[in-house]
């Protein structure tokens, strides 16, 4: 007996270690990669973040009073007003109070939270898919160049796709479960503040709401009941500024399709223009989606930039196959086998593939396809794990375990191949990170200036959106020097409230130079400056000589 309740644990002991080995060794690899090297690469803002969190380093440095722009009620939500989202400011703010304005402060907890996501969604989806299938599928897309971009950056985007992965397990754990009110209510939360992401994701309310309306005999009644409350009363807080937040929340800057669409006099829809655009949408989603982008197939600089272009390559270019295989696997299997879930993948590309076809004044591209991510990867996944299934089975018991190790090598291949990628191919330096005008201009040419001038009188100014300023670059950049020549007043920012004083001073004479990162809205604010003897450096930055 006792020798039979030892064999009995010794087996149990292995098989538990079958279980959560695996697991336990992909998020170790997924939990280093994620925070290789945080605070240093890409060693600059990306993804507009110095723009997106200016009303937070307001709040945490200067202690200004940001209530009346940062609510619950809903914004127009993009990376430049990605401030306004009280969740994600939340979550910036907390940062910059614990390691203060550096990369890895404003990049940790958004990272963090991501890996939560990611453990997040194995668990939920577990129940539905094989373990190996669902690891396969956490390291690849979480090792992708297009993951690693977004999540590593602590931008608006990243934090979204933490949302979409949080709202989408959540549900996911309600279906075919026993009575769980506090889950159901969870998960309503998670759902329900999918609007306070980037205005990419909102879709996926809607989307969430009418799946568990259609799918209301797999949700028992009280959970059912207690999911679509949660969010009902959560929505419930924009009656304090219908019909306005009603308006914002698909309205995305005024460049979806049916805003620029209603430009005939009368205010009608131009109908030739949507066919034109819709046709135009879907051949640059087609390209990109398939890998038909750039002409280049290993050597590929894989979701290179969040600056809308429309060439961008989302994913590794050989996987593309794959992709069409798990397409097609995922829909077979969901009627074989009757099983809805397995179609979820297929059903995930659709607001991903729409928030790209209603592109108006801009075009699909990379911001625009966050939603696109995850189903991606689950049919690339999905198609590989069914390839080698299917040769697995009809393979000899020797072919097996060689099948089974070739599947893992694969996985392992393209994760580092992935991760290359993303480490060696430069990423966000377009328009940004390196060619960034404001750390162009201070590395370049202020800091060997106040270095040279101790007494010398600046006044600065960096690109503000929406005319709102908080200086992001050059207090990161600059440290205590920056703040120590602020507060004995030899560096002065311009803002619109001290537009009209700085005005007089320039008069006066009071200040030796204005910098200027963006010299058109400096211009636009202080014309006296047109007039001044003035250079203008690569890539962009303009530096003003005040005559006494």
């Amino acid at each position: 007996m006792a020798e039979n309740n030892a064999g009995s644990r010794a087996n149990n002991a292995a098989g538990s270690l079958r279980t959560w080995l695996p697991p336990a060794l992909v998020f170790a690899v997924v939990l280093l990669v994620i925070f290789w090297r945080l605070g240093s690469y890409p060693p600059y803002f990306n993804d507009a973040v110095d723009h997106g969190i200016h009303m937070e380093v307001n709040k945490v440095f200067d202690h200004a009073d940001i209530s009346n722009r940062v609510n619950w009620y809903w914004k127009d939500m993009h990376s430049l007003g990605a401030y306004q989202s009280p969740l994600y400011g939340m979550v910036i703010e907390l940062g910059l109070r614990l390691f203060g304005l550096t990369l890895f402060g404003v990049r940790f907890f958004p990272a963090l939270i991501e890996f939560g996501a990611l453990i997040l969604t194995f668990f939920a989806f577990r129940k539905y898919f094989p373990q190996y299938l669902l690891l396969s599928f956490i390291l690849l897309m979480a090792l992708s160049p297009w993951h690693l971009l977004v999540a590593r950056s602590g931008g608006i985007q990243g934090f979204s796709v933490s949302q979409y992965l949080i709202a989408l397990s959540m549900f996911v754990l309600l279906i075919d479960r026993k009575r769980s009110v506090g889950l159901a209510i969870l998960a309503g939360i998670s759902t329900a503040t999918i609007p306070y992401g980037y205005a990419g994701i909102r879709l996926l309310l809607p989307s969430l709401v009418l799946l568990a309306i259609v799918c209301f005999r797999r949700i028992e009644k009280y959970n059912l009941f207690a999911y679509l409350g949660t969010i009902l009363a959560i929505c419930a807080i924009q009656i304090g500024d219908f019909p306005r937040s009603l308006q914002m929340y698909f309205y995305a800057r005024g460049e979806n399709l049916i805003s620029v669409g209603r430009r005939l006099p009368n205010g009608g829809y131009d109908f030739a223009f949507i066919v034109h655009k819709l046709n135009e949408n879907f051949h640059l989603l087609f390209k990109m989606i398939m890998g038909l982008n750039e002409k280049a197939f290993w050597n590929v600089n894989v979701a290179r930039t969040m600056t809308p272009i429309a060439d961008v390559v989302l994913y590794p270019k050989f996987l593309v196959p794959l992709f069409i295989v798990g397409l097609v696997y995922s829909l077979a299997h969901a009627y074989k086998q009757k099983r809805f879930i397995l179609a979820m993948p297929v059903l995930l590309l659709l607001p991903g593939l729409v928030s790209n076809m209603t592109s108006g004044m801009g075009i699909p591209n990379l911001t625009r396809s966050i939603m696109l991510l995850v189903p991606i990867y689950l049919l690339i996944t999905y198609g590989a794990y069914s390839l080698f299934c299917s040769i697995y089975t009809i393979s000899s018991d020797r072919l097996r375990v060689a099948f089974s190790g070739l599947f893992a090598v694969f996985v392992g291949l393209v994760s580092a191949y992935q991760v290359n990628n993303y480490f060696h191919y430069e990423k966000d330096a377009i328009y940004g990170g390196r060619n960034n005008a404001a750390m162009v201009m201070y590395n370049e040419f202020l800091k060997p200036y106040m270095a040279g001038h101790p007494n010398s009188r600046i006044l600065y100014h960096e690109f503000g959106p929406f005319d709102e300023w908080s200086y992001v670059v050059v207090r990161w950049l600059g440290g205590e020097r920056v703040q120590t020549m602020r507060d004995e007043g030899k560096l002065v920012f311009l803002t619109n409230d001290n537009r009209a004083s700085m005005d007089r001073l320039l008069k006066q004479g009071h200040f030796d130079i204005v910098v200027s990162a963006h010299s058109d809205q400096l211009e636009h604010m202080l014309p006296d400056t047109k007039a001044m003897q003035a250079k203008i450096s690569h890539p962009g930055y303009k530096v003003y000589y005040v005559k006494r």
